[in-house]
């Protein structure tokens, strides 16, 4: 979906305020290499939403049962 939502954003000028949720619009390996560094700022942010997701699947996954 994230991919998707990049792809129109980048393709259709109208979407292009959407582009910021999709985590391919963090992913830019071509400015790191022209930059010659790791862009800290687009990191943390994928860094952070693994964080945040990992944290939601566990919350969700304690609750459930699985027992018959």
């Amino acid at each position: 979906m994230g991919f998707a939502v990049n792809f129109i954003a980048l393709a259709w000028s109208k979407a292009a305020p959407l582009r910021f949720v999709s985590p391919f619009h963090y992913y830019t390996p071509g400015d790191a290499l022209a930059q010659g560094g790791v862009l800290w700022p687009e990191l943390g942010v994928l860094v952070g939403v693994g964080v945040l997701g990992l944290v939601a699947a566990y919350a969700l996954l304690v609750r459930r049962d699985l027992a018959p």
